[in-house]
């Protein structure tokens, strides 16, 4: 009887140690693995979502564990403080309060090429190392209706990141167009020179796209405001 005591109290012990171990303050708003299927023109903001569930505030830390993905496209990584234009090896994010959201995102620029990626990132809390997850983005890039023409010529954007001003230069562009990266236009500049000047001072930090085009051809940039 004392034999079953003492191993039924070591079974009580171990469940709560197990519990503990796994608390987990982070929970994965629509799951810990996304698909997503972007046109192959223009780009797309693949994110994942968390939230703080806990009563304090918490901090969560990043590290990559695969970036698989077409050398061809062009891709940004964000997290809930900075922007990237690669993918981060291992990083936090800024401090969530209790019940504040917050994503990882991916931009996919496929620039035409119809592929696919799959991404992984392990994420945890910084209080809570023993308990990581990890999150997947699979990108299935499909050929858009009618194709895809890039621009022929040669374009420069600098310098980057860009302040107060976001120079482009090049030749066969008409148009400039500043997006927010949910697609919302911010500017219009036409009747371009070989070098074209942007007034970026009244924008908020962050991540932008700048639509680069003429009558037949488009292309999309990323750019990042400090």
């Amino acid at each position: 009887m004392k034999y079953k005591l003492f191993f039924s109290t070591l079974l009580l012990i171990a469940a709560a140690f197990t519990h503990t171990a796994k608390a987990q303050n982070i929970e994965f708003i629509d799951g810990k693995s996304q698909n997503y299927f972007p046109e192959s023109s223009g780009f797309a903001d693949c994110q994942i979502y968390m939230k703080n569930t806990g009563t304090s505030p918490i901090k969560i830390a990043y590290e990559k564990v695969s970036a698989d993905y077409p050398s061809a496209w062009d891709v940004s990584f964000c997290d809930n403080r900075n922007c990237f234009f690669a993918f981060r090896d291992k990083d936090t994010f800024a401090a969530l309060a209790s019940g504040e959201k917050a994503s990882m995102k991916i931009s996919v620029f496929p620039k035409g090429k119809a592929d696919t990626a799959v991404v992984k990132y392990a994420v945890w809390d910084i209080n809570n190392p023993s308990q990581k997850d990890t999150l997947v983005f699979n990108i299935f890039v499909r050929w858009s209706l009618g194709g895809y023409v890039p621009c022929a010529s040669l374009i420069s954007v600098y310098p980057v990141p860009a302040h107060e001003q976001l120079n482009v230069s090049g030749s066969g562009f008409s148009n400039l167009s500043v997006y927010s990266t949910s697609g919302v236009l911010l500017k219009t500049i036409s009747s371009l020179s070989e070098v074209s000047t942007i007034n970026i001072a009244d924008l908020p930090l962050g991540y932008y796209i700048l639509g680069v085009s003429n009558e037949k051809q488009s292309r999309q940039i990323p750019f990042i405001k400090n």
